[in-house]
């Protein structure tokens, strides 16, 4: 088990590189010489690093272990066009050049790093731990297991209406091939999103330094991510902790964590969706930070 002085932590901007694109981040440090295990922790849909990852990294770095949090390409911090984009496979790539990047210092253990992601990050980590075996230890907090067009036509602001919402996105992706701007929609949603929608207004003037309160429509487009199911038996022998809140709205998570092989954990705590960055915040924080305790 790692330890820690009871003394500030190193902290600081870092920097590198992801397709071309200078992708920003910060870096902590537990204090003593190392090396040390790391984490590499980023939030989810549309969400920026400043977002409920620094208490984690707080969590982390008082064990020994450290944190280094990213902004993906196309937001916050980091280089990357159309702004407030997902980039579903771009984002991959950011996770895995993190790792390159963390693991190339010297203060940093390469034999033991850990992912952390939540919602749509807590999609990425699940299949970032698939494709790099660098990935020792995963925790997926209330991942987004099925993006269909239904689930990202009513996260899109369309509801049921699923016939306009295919139509606009056809449309949308026209008018760009033809060099025309992108369409957004609203991040928090008119109606329908009070519990995000009471999150951002709970985020500090600092926290929301680099909020845009928008995302493009092709954010929401599916791909062959749509449903990681498919692979979560070839995640192990890493091993995996998945964090869900009792009244979630997304499908499919426990059918998932159901189809991963040990190790494996399931921590359920009270709430929704955004409950592990409020009321469950504690809770959450504490069942991450003791799994890669365990197995970091």
């Amino acid at each position: 088990m790692p330890t820690a002085e009871n003394k500030p932590a190193k902290q600081g901007s870092i920097e590198f590189y992801s397709d071309g694109l200078t992708i920003r981040g910060e870096l902590r440090l537990p204090q003593g010489a190392g090396p040390f295990p790391i984490v590499v922790l980023a939030q989810g849909l549309g969400a920026l690093k400043e977002w409920t990852i620094p208490q984690v990294v707080d969590a982390l770095v008082e064990v020994g272990i450290a944190g280094l949090s990213l902004d993906y390409r196309n937001f916050g911090d980091s280089e990357g066009e159309p702004r407030q984009e997902v980039a579903h496979y771009g984002r991959l790539e950011d996770w895995q050049n993190a790792i390159s990047f963390a693991t190339s210092l010297p203060e940093i253990d390469p034999q033991r790093v850990g992912i952390w992601g939540t919602s749509l990050g807590g999609r990425d980590v699940l299949a970032v731990a698939v494709m790099d075996r660098r990935v020792k230890v995963v925790v997926s907090q209330t991942p987004l297991i099925k993006w269909t067009h239904t689930t990202a036509a009513r996260m899109a602001g369309y509801g049921d209406n699923l016939e306009r919402y295919q139509r606009e996105l056809a449309e949308d992706r026209q008018n760009r091939a033809l060099g025309k701007k992108p369409k957004y929609v609203p991040f928090v949603k008119a109606s329908g999103d009070d519990v995000k929608k009471a999150f951002i207004e709970g985020l500090s003037k600092a926290e929301l330094r680099n909020y845009d309160g928008r995302l493009t429509l092709q954010t929401y487009q599916p791909t062959v991510l749509t449903d990681v199911t498919t692979f979560m038996g070839l995640i192990s022998p890493a091993p995996l902790r998945v964090i869900l809140a009792e009244e979630d709205f997304l499908p499919g998570q426990r059918e998932a964590y159901e189809e991963a092989r040990e190790p494996k954990s399931l921590v359920m705590v009270k709430g929704n969706h955004f409950s592990p960055y409020l009321e469950s915040k504690s809770e959450s924080i504490k069942a991450a930070t003791d799994w890669f305790v365990e197995h970091l």
